[in-house]
């Protein structure tokens, strides 16, 4: 399974209820225990600590919507799916104890099940809401008319931004076979990548030898925001006249021109995709693109913005962008959208066959949802060193944390096709 998962629940409520006396405490307590478990991915405790939740809590709405979506982490779809139907069956007044989110939980219940009706019956709704909530919220005005043409002769006023932090070969082999292919699929658009010093220095040198632009973030801007708001700096360059803001896990693909090729033909100063049924955001991150000239400076905007919300910034730049660019963009956007139908949303355009064969693949899907492991001597939270090694890119180093006497190192599935033919090599370094 391969898909990223869209942003559930409330950055500014507790996840399970609150209450007095001895209950009261003992659900703050498994509260915390909860939050830790999710964040660590440990979906079977978490669920197990909802279930004691409910046993002290019967019915509440908060804790069924964490048990359902606990359910569908551990691929029990169909009970999850059961669950969110019981929220769905509640009284207006005690849906409203829960995060809007829940429908998404169970558009995405209907996306693993095969419910096609439903699903696009759900994520519409899910749209519609939160357009309703978002839409009303501050807005700039798109200039009027159409514009300018596309000038397919500077590609370096076409840019194609990406955030890039950290020493993960699933962002960082990704975005290197991204920057290898995207004159292929992209000829008049140049890649340009927003980093900062933790990114390996065999990473940043095969992005240059390909033609990428690279742009160290300063330490105040580093300070400011989230790395994977970075990429939406491209939007305060001058020289920029188009954008396309992309995931460095997610490839690019044969899917992608032919709907930039519609919007740059439609007059819309905004493009948004959506390819799959976790797609129930106004804006996904790294699948929308647009044209300079329509927002003020975007650093301050997004610093400020930041400031707000300090203890969500894994998901700060989606909340972003449902709060304060969606409102300004919904007025001038195409939408390709095949599953849910919203905004006005278009088919994808034909396009030639996807070059990755890779059955779950679609657009803006995470490409390394497998992995590669083994045993380690060392402790438990120590750094393994890994080495990659193809025969073309000399050794690669990455570092995977240790676990139970165990390293393992997400990679992208077309270095997990090379290991598993041979033509890849992985390695751990004898410690004498």
């Amino acid at each position: 399974m391969n898909s990223r998962f869209p942003v559930y629940g409330n950055p500014r409520r507790a996840s399970l209820p609150r209450a007095g006396g001895a209950v009261g405490k003992r659900l703050r307590e498994l509260a915390g225990e909860f939050r830790a478990a999710m964040a660590a991915g440990r979906y079977r405790a978490a669920r197990q600590l909802a279930e004691r939740a409910l046993a002290l809590a019967p019915g509440n709405p908060t804790v069924l919507g964490d048990y359902a979506l606990c359910l569908m982490r551990e691929g029990r779809h169909e009970d999850a799916y059961r669950v969110y139907r019981d929220i769905e069956a509640l009284a207006p007044a005690r849906q409203q104890q829960l995060a809007p989110t829940w429908i998404d939980g169970l558009a995405e219940a209907c996306g693993w099940l095969g419910k096609h009706d439903e699903l696009r019956r759900y994520g519409y709704r899910s749209l519609a809401a939160a357009d309703a909530r978002f839409s009303v919220r501050r807005q700039w005005a798109v200039p009027p008319g159409r514009p300018t043409p596309f000038d397919a002769r500077q590609p370096e006023r076409n840019v194609i931004a990406y955030s890039l932090y950290g020493a993960k070969p699933r962002y960082c082999e990704t975005l290197v076979m991204n920057a290898r292919i995207v004159g292929e699929l992209f000829p008049a658009w140049t890649c340009r990548v927003y980093h900062d010093d933790t990114v390996p220095d065999h990473v940043r040198s095969r992005l240059k030898a390909a033609g990428t632009t690279l742009i160290r973030v300063d330490d105040a801007l580093r300070l400011a925001m989230p790395g994977t708001m970075w990429r939406f700096l491209v939007l305060d360059d001058p020289a920029v006249a188009r954008f396309m803001i992309r995931d460095a896990d997610a490839l690019l693909s044969e899917r992608e021109p032919a709907a930039i090729e519609a919007w740059l033909d439609s007059g819309r100063w905004f493009h948004h995709m959506r390819d799959y049924f976790t797609h129930t955001e106004l804006l996904l991150a790294g699948m929308w693109a647009g044209c300079r000239g329509v927002f003020p400076p975007i650093a301050p905007l997004m610093a400020d913005f930041a400031r707000s919300c300090p203890d969500e910034r894994r998901f700060t730049d989606q909340y972003f962008l449902r709060a304060v660019l969606w409102p300004t963009i919904r007025d001038s956007v195409l939408n390709h959208d095949e599953l849910f139908g919203f905004h006005d949303a278009r088919p994808f355009p034909p396009h030639p066959p996807v070059r990755w064969r890779d059955v779950e693949f679609h657009v803006g899907s995470n490409a390394s949802y497998r992995a590669v492991g083994g045993p380690s001597a060392l402790a438990d939270g120590a750094m393994q060193t890994v080495i990659l090694d193809d025969g073309t890119n000399g050794s690669l180093r990455y570092d995977a944390i240790v676990r139970d006497g165990q390293w393992s190192l997400e990679l992208p599935f077309f270095l997990i096709a090379a290991f598993e033919s041979g033509d890849l090599s992985v390695s751990v370094p004898i410690i004498a």
